[in-house]
């Protein structure tokens, strides 16, 4: 069985507020694709969900976001149908692994794959997939379902390009 793991598919990523990307808006219904198609198989989503307290520390590095009853913190509409037959996990950081239910939600699920698709690919992304593999799951990223934002020192193809491999290459990851 596989899992997928659906990170921050979100309205404060995917709609609006101040990470904002079109980047993130056009994988929507990519994603919404193959999810439909991975379900009808027999695959298991998990959504990770982006929810900060409103003086959350990470605010110092990053731009306010995704606040817990903003509206930013909830899967967009396209997809909320689907995250309501899978399994849904907040996360306050960028592994979806930290002070989350992710551990024991894999331990019963036993997958034999786990294929992350969703943003940020060089932060969220990443620190899920080296959570993944450090728990040695067998790990999968597809390359045309996850991206990153574009932003004054943070070229968002070259980002993706280093995070990509570096799953790859240090990780141990599939890339598709």
């Amino acid at each position: 069985m596989k899992a997928i793991i659906v990170i921050d598919m979100i309205n404060g990523f995917c709609r609006g507020g101040n990470l904002y990307s079109e980047r993130f808006a056009r994988l929507v219904p990519k994603v919404r694709h193959h999810l439909e198609r991975e379900m009808a198989a027999g695959s298991t989503a998990i959504f990770l969900v982006d929810t900060h307290a409103p003086d959350d520390p990470e605010f110092a590095m990053f731009p306010e976001h995704c606040v817990a009853g903003s509206g930013e913190d909830e899967v967009v509409d396209e997809l909320r149908d689907l995250a309501e037959r899978s399994i849904v996990i907040r996360k306050d950081r960028f592994s979806g692994f930290h002070a989350t239910g992710l551990d024991e939600a894999l331990a019963q699920l036993a997958p034999d794959e786990v294929e992350v698709v969703g943003v940020c690919t060089d932060i969220c992304v990443l620190h899920t997939v080296a959570g993944l593999r450090d728990r040695r799951f067998v790990t999968s990223v597809r390359a045309d379902l996850v991206d990153t934002y574009d932003a004054p020192g943070h070229p968002a193809e070259e980002m993706g390009r280093f995070a990509l491999a570096h799953m790859r290459d240090v990780l141990g990851a599939t890339v598709r």
